[in-house]
């Protein structure tokens, strides 16, 4: 997913024609299914699942992580330099590559 970063006269001409609303309504869905697509990928794997209640993530349980993968950077535009992010996206990568070595066996 790499979709051009939204400006803030991107905000105004929504407000301005009435979609700020249903486009807010769209991002939701669109980060939700992305989150359930990554959280099913990884606790498919429970070798990968597991790896949620170590460090640096620490969940309770696997399943108590929702999918979410924290931004790169923050609304200031600082990186996000803590560790959770990199070893989810690892997390992911890794499930994916599994996902797609299985679809690779199956055809």
């Amino acid at each position: 997913m790499s979709a051009e970063p939204i400006t803030e006269q991107d905000i105004a001409d929504l407000r301005k024609q009435g979609d700020l609303k249903e486009f807010l309504k769209q991002t939701r869905a669109a980060a939700r299914a992305e989150n359930q697509r990554r959280r099913a990928l990884v606790l498919r794997h429970p070798d990968l699942a597991e790896q949620l209640t170590e460090a640096p993530h620490r969940f309770s349980t696997p399943a108590a992580w929702s999918g979410y993968v924290p931004p790169a950077t923050d609304c200031t535009g600082a990186l996000n330099t803590t560790p959770v992010r990199p070893a989810l996206l690892a997390l992911v990568a890794e499930a994916e590559r599994r996902a797609a070595g299985e679809r690779t066996a199956a055809a």
